[in-house]
């Protein structure tokens, strides 16, 4: 019966685990190709690669907690690119065909919210 038990507490552990917010490296290797896009203006269009990211990051946002670690990642990625247009990142989820709202991210967002 104890095995039974430390049995389904692997697996919940594993489940729970499986789906956690990616890694601040991780959510800065996928966004990477999206640089191009966020610097640029409102006609510009990310790239495939750049949706591909987007795309595999809205995966792992599941909740309020994975959607806020995503967005403390991005806006410390975001801090290192020099200039860009915070509403390209808000914009960038639609131009992708992707269903994630994602704030226009800048050095004063709180991703509490």
């Amino acid at each position: 019966m104890s095995r039974l038990i430390g049995f389904f507490a692997v697996l919940l552990l594993l489940s729970i685990t499986a789906h956690s917010a990616p890694s601040c490296p991780t959510v800065s290797l996928e966004v990477a190709p999206c640089v191009p896009f966020v610097k640029g203006g409102a006609d510009a269009k990310p790239s495939e690669a750049c949706c591909k990211g987007v795309k595999n990051l809205s995966v792992h946002a599941n909740n309020k907690a994975d959607k806020e670690a995503v967005c403390l990642c991005l806006k410390q990625a975001l801090s290192t690119i020099g200039t860009y247009n915070p509403s390209q990142v808000s914009a960038l989820p639609k131009k992708c065909g992707i269903s994630l709202v994602l704030p226009p991210i800048d050095k004063n967002t709180n991703c509490s919210k």
